[in-house]
């Protein structure tokens, strides 16, 4: 089947497995979606649901098993893209690099460090209100702080799609709700494409423009929802106040609570 026009990222009939010695296991199954550009799209659903198994798909981690995977119209044959950035739960950088270091260092690996790029990582550090701790150790900065630089890192490769897997759930609550108002901010600046994995419901409705509920046993598409523009223009923090946000989370909860064997 080929790409839809207005896709930036498309998934059809995607069905993966995992192989071993002694068995199979189906992780999803027969699963169709798509993001367009800019948009914000969360996936949640029980654990085993195969949400970051789609995300390994997505960032060429992964070969389907069966299925076809587009990232602007051209079909994910195997391999990683510059295209696609992934942030992970864990910030992953080294205590004995400095924060502009390991700011640099997603350059590194891709061969595109340049003095043009490291300027664009500080602009980034900056905007994160990050720029004075560039000589500092991450031993010195706080899980929010280390979660920022992570994501600098990330968009500091200039990846077109961000797929965050889980990024704020290690963190206390008052953080989460600021660095999630702060990626929304940063990722609409910079007119990125996101999908969201998480395990928390408000932050799926609050931060995304449309949701995908998932069941498992294998993983595959229950329902879809999409966020009414009052709320999907607020920012996270505000649109957790606004008059039809407990509504979409009982919708979302409900959904859960019927998916296969029950939400977490």
């Amino acid at each position: 089947m080929p790409p839809s026009p207005q896709a930036k990222i498309e998934l059809n009939d995607v069905t993966h497995l995992y192989v071993t010695p002694r068995n199979a296991f189906m992780a999803v199954n027969n699963i169709s979606l798509h993001v367009e550009e800019g948009e914000f799209v969360c996936l949640v659903g029980p654990s085993g649901c195969g949400k970051t198994t789609l995300l390994s798909l997505i960032a060429g981690l992964e070969k389907p098993t069966a299925g076809q995977i587009y990232v602007d119209k051209s079909q994910l044959t195997g391999g990683t893209t510059r295209k696609v950035g992934y942030m992970l739960q864990q910030d992953y950088l080294f205590n004995w690099r400095t924060i502009e270091e390991n700011v640099f260092l997603g350059l590194e690996v891709q061969g595109i460090r340049s003095r043009a790029n490291e300027e664009y990582a500080l602009h980034l550090l900056e905007e994160m209100e990050l720029i004075h701790f560039r000589k500092a150790s991450p031993q010195q900065l706080s899980g929010g702080m280390k979660q920022r630089v992570a994501l600098v890192r990330t968009l500091a490769c200039q990846p077109e799609i961000l797929l965050l897997d889980e990024p704020f759930s290690a963190l206390d609550h008052q953080t989460k709700l600021k660095l999630e108002d702060l990626i929304i901010e940063t990722l609409r600046r910079h007119k990125k494409t996101a999908i969201l994995v998480t395990h928390d419901l408000q932050e799926a409705v609050a931060m995304g423009d449309r949701i995908y509920i998932l069941d498992r046993n294998p993983g595959r598409i229950r329902s879809e929802m999409k966020i009414p523009e009052l709320i999907r223009q607020a920012l996270p923090f505000q649109a957790r106040q606004l008059t039809g946000f407990s509504d979409l989370y009982n919708h979302v909860w409900r959904e859960m609570e019927g998916s296969s064997d029950g939400a977490d």
